[in-house]
């Protein structure tokens, strides 16, 4: 693991290309941030002033390549993001669970920290290109390492008499091109403890972001139909040692190229927008890059639905989400390999949640989730059960003060301070004793009190 100096060193230096690459190109790269390109306030995209969520504006936005507004300066094109505070956790983090390496610096609960900061450009670039690109800092971690990136080519026509919003995205995280919190880059929560316990199962969808590279065709017709095909490739192990990924060499690495779809029926209708759809993803993987048994298959499909309902007045919005992912693993080279105790297992994940705001500025979500699978006494270290199987509730509380116009930082500074309190039913297989330690699920209930700032 590369040290602390040698990772910030790498941080600099990578941070200082990307900005000469930028400048080298001159006017075409000199485009500012997202609310300073457009002119509007951060509430015209994002439900309750602050990201992800978006609102149709958004949707648009982003689907017509983030280009709409004018070009001003290089600067302003760059942007930043921390989000951190105070995290606590049912019961020590220490029983049952020895923290390693760069968590050995934090107490044993009630901690207070930086989760994340992260350096953006975002923006125009050409009348038909924009990009969304982010760096990132962890501190739990200790690491740097490039972050989501959406580069993508839109355009516009009409067929029939019928408009056709169409486009090309590059991207480095399957879903993270999406417009909708249903799928895994931008579902809720939002953010979270960086400290605290979370499940060991999930589906391999989730669990390539940053590793892979991939470009996809998609396209919005009459306002009705979306339908998106890319394809992912694994980048090299040299390449992400040199964007900060740790663990290159022993991760999973795809054979060939996997298929990503997107089908969607979506339409905005007075103060309400629906939306119905599915996506999905087939992976062949050499599991932990071990070439010498052949592959795994990972089939991951999913269905989803969006619903949000606003006034008039924009003083009250409502949003739900949902998701019901379903994993087939045909596991012959883990198998092979004596990873696994069966050659095909499943997994199952359901997540809906609700929030309301008011006035763009207060809000309050709530979160279900859960997770099944196949008993595997290898894949799982449940002392019981040998499942994956997790459920817990989340719900969150927030205010954000400066995301609309009237605010007097705007467009240049926003921030969301939040409580967030994750509740666990059952963990890595069971309710009591999951981990033969005596730990509970309950023990990783997380109570996550912090301020999430922009600029």
């Amino acid at each position: 693991m590369a040290t602390s100096s040698s990772t910030f060193t790498r941080f600099l230096l990578g941070t200082c290309a990307f900005l000469l690459i930028l400048i080298y190109n001159n006017a075409a790269f000199a485009v500012p941030a997202f609310s300073r390109q457009t002119g509007m306030e951060c509430a015209a995209c994002h439900v309750g002033s602050f990201g992800p969520q978006l609102t149709n504006f958004g949707r648009q936005f982003k689907l017509n390549g983030y280009v709409w507004g004018e070009v001003k300066s290089l600067t302003k094109g760059l942007s930043a993001m921390a989000y951190g505070g105070f995290e606590h956790t049912n019961t020590d983090l220490r029983k049952g669970i020895e923290l390693t390496g760069n968590q050995e610096r934090f107490g044993t609960n009630n901690d207070f920290t930086i989760d994340q900061a992260s350096l953006f450009y975002a923006g125009k670039l050409t009348s038909n290109i924009g990009m969304m690109a982010q760096f990132t800092y962890s501190s739990p971690r200790e690491s740097y390492s490039w972050d989501n990136l959406d580069l993508r080519f839109a355009d516009n026509t009409t067929v029939s008499g019928k408009s056709l919003v169409y486009g090309v995205s590059v991207n480095n995280n399957p879903s993270v091109q999406d417009v909708w919190q249903s799928t895994p880059t931008w579902r809720f929560p939002y953010l979270a403890s960086g400290l605290a316990p979370t499940p060991a199962a999930s589906p391999y969808i989730e669990n390539l972001a940053q590793k892979v590279l991939g470009t996809g065709a998609y396209a919005l017709f009459n306002d009705w139909v979306y339908a998106e095909l890319s394809g992912y490739s694994s980048l090299s192990d040299d390449f992400q040692r040199q964007v900060g990924i740790q663990d290159s060499e022993i991760s999973d690495h795809l054979s060939g190229l996997a298929p990503y779809w997107r089908l969607a029926i979506q339409h905005e209708f007075g103060q309400n927008y629906a939306s119905f759809g599915t996506y999905g993803l087939d992976a062949n993987r050499f599991p932990g890059n071990d070439r010498t048994s052949g592959t795994d298959n990972m089939l991951d499909y999913a269905l989803d639905a969006t619903y949000q309902y606003h006034t008039d007045d924009g003083k009250h919005f409502v949003s739900v989400y949902g998701s019901l992912l379903r994993e087939l693993q045909k596991l012959d080279a883990t198998f092979a390999e004596g990873g696994s105790s069966n050659a095909q297992n499943h997994l199952t994940e359901a997540r809906i949640n609700a929030s309301y705001y008011f006035n763009n500025e207060y809000g309050i979500t709530l979160g279900r989730f859960m997770i099944d699978g196949s008993a595997d006494s290898l894949l799982y270290s449940s002392p019981t059960n040998s499942k994956p199987d997790s459920a817990g509730w989340t719900i969150q509380l927030d205010f954000t003060p400066f995301g609309t116009a009237k605010s007097p930082l705007y467009p240049n500074f926003n921030q969301r301070f939040f409580i967030q309190y994750t509740a666990y039913d059952k963990f890595d297989g069971e309710s009591h004793n999951y981990d033969g330690t005596g730990r509970n699920a309950s023990d990783n209930d997380t109570l996550y009190i912090g301020d999430w700032i922009a600029f």
